[in-house]
């Protein structure tokens, strides 16, 4: 199958998902997360801010902030780049590109070289380190410009794990993906 068909199959899959479904895999994710040393020992972690039926991530957010981290959200410039942008609470945030919660617009981005955990979102992830997200490549350019000590991972469903997915050059593996059942390393 082409990116294209599975972005399409996996988005039907997990839409099929009942919500109660995806706050009971997400409350799972979640304490597998928060007892990982990466997530532990991080200071700065990005992280996306959920939509539909992804891996919940409001709690991720409020969790890493009262622990004091510095948390970090993108921001997507159109057709350009993907900006970490630091937030103090899920009240900094509004709607933004592709109607998903971004951070204020006079909130200024930090530096990708401050990250030590990058969180990413993705329809499908492999037993390789790839994944397929939603098609603008916004992750892949961004994560080829963190520092290379950054270790990132992915919040996905189990049934969001293939053995093997199409791979261009220009697409970047992650060290990671926790899962409702597992912690997956690279």
């Amino acid at each position: 199958m082409t990116k294209k068909e599975l972005r399409k199959k996996a988005k039907e899959l997990r839409n099929s998902i009942a919500p109660e479904e995806v706050k009971r895999l997400s409350e799972l994710i979640h304490k597998r997360l928060f007892e990982h040393p990466w997530f532990v020992n991080s200071n700065t972690v990005f992280v996306y801010v959920s939509t539909g039926n992804e891996v919940k991530t409001a709690e991720i957010i409020e969790k890493a902030l009262n622990d004091g981290k510095t948390v970090c959200v993108p921001r997507v410039i159109p057709h350009v780049k993907m900006e970490a942008v630091p937030i103090d609470g899920l009240d900094d945030l509004r709607t933004g590109f592709f109607n998903i919660m971004e951070p204020k617009p006079d909130l200024l981005p930090l530096s990708e070289n401050k990250i030590d955990l990058v969180i990413v979102p993705g329809l499908l992830f492999d037993m390789h380190g790839f994944r397929v997200g939603y098609g603008g490549g916004y992750y892949d350019r961004f994560l080829a410009r963190i520092p290379s000590d950054c270790r990132t991972l992915g919040l996905a469903f189990d049934f969001q794990i293939v053995d093997e997915l199409p791979a261009e050059d220009h697409d970047m593996k992650i060290m990671a993906v926790i899962t409702d059942k597992r912690v997956i390393v690279f």
